[in-house]
């Protein structure tokens, strides 16, 4: 009798440990307004069909959490400062800078750093130059000649490590809007996510090497969402991270719990 009492508490126990985290209500989850193929795509406040792998993973996630949320564009500025607020629980991509590790919530590992293992997208940092126009050949990756304009998505982690370098900065307004300024001369060289750029604008430029940085991609939540449901957030993420890899393996090029056997950022 003894031992059966003690098997129904462990199968109790299992079934309470496994059952999912419930449905936050409301769950409102924010993407950027500006295309970024072929992750994004679309412009302004709607989704296409497709929307681009970025929002098919979203669902998929939700999907296999048993959840539904309303999903959001809205300008970066704004989806920043609303999921600073609350105004916005959880949002896609970012990267972290120590502003946004200070005002949003990322998955952190036991060392209390972004957990790379569960990001679920990395990208790479590179500077772009005008098709035709030669690299400087004394690029090493971080010095740059005096006096050339570097332009970066203003508030990005591309703006924190431009800024960090001590490169000159022209700030850009919107994601897309990048090449466009940088053919027409608006300053000298972009600094980009190369996976967000299409083949037709990375086809009229020209990539420095080395690159700058590899870089870790998350979808941080607010910081009241993350306190109110740690353990759904937590799952949240993982789940993001596995449909990444599924639909994207080149973005996501590990498992999801595995960091890449090189170093990022």
């Amino acid at each position: 009798m003894t031992r059966l009492l003690l098997l129904a508490l462990l199968l109790c126990w299992v079934a309470t440990s496994t059952r999912a985290a419930p449905c936050p209500q409301p769950l409102r989850i924010g993407f950027s307004d500006a295309a970024s193929p072929p992750g994004l795509l679309g412009q302004g406040p709607d989704f296409p069909e497709p929307p681009g792998w970025e929002v098919v993973a979203v669902r998929e996630a939700l999907k296999r959490l048993g959840c539904q949320g309303e999903l959001l564009r809205l300008p970066n500025r704004r989806l920043s400062a609303s999921l600073a607020q609350g105004g916005v629980d959880i949002a896609l991509l970012f990267g972290t800078t120590p502003e946004r590790l200070r005002s949003l919530r990322f998955p952190l590992d036991a060392q209390g750093r972004p957990d790379v293992a569960w990001a679920p997208v990395f990208g790479h940092l590179a500077l772009f130059g005008r098709g035709g126009e030669a690299p400087d050949p004394a690029w090493d990756g971080k010095l740059l000649p005096k006096g050339l304009r570097v332009g970066v998505l203003a508030g990005s982690v591309q703006d924190a490590i431009a800024r960090g370098h001590g490169w000159a900065v022209e700030p850009i307004s919107a994601l897309d809007a990048g090449p466009t300024m940088l053919q027409a001369r608006r300053f000298d060289l972009l600094l980009s996510t190369r996976e967000v750029l299409t083949p037709e604008q990375r086809a009229e430029l020209v990539e420095w090497a080395p690159g700058v940085a590899k870089l870790p991609y998350f979808a941080p939540a607010s910081p009241q969402f993350a306190q109110r449901h740690p353990d759904w957030t937590r799952a949240f993420w993982r789940q993001l991270c596995q449909a990444v890899r599924r639909l994207e393996p080149d973005i996501r090029p590990v498992e999801c719990g595995s960091a890449p056997a090189t170093a990022w950022r």
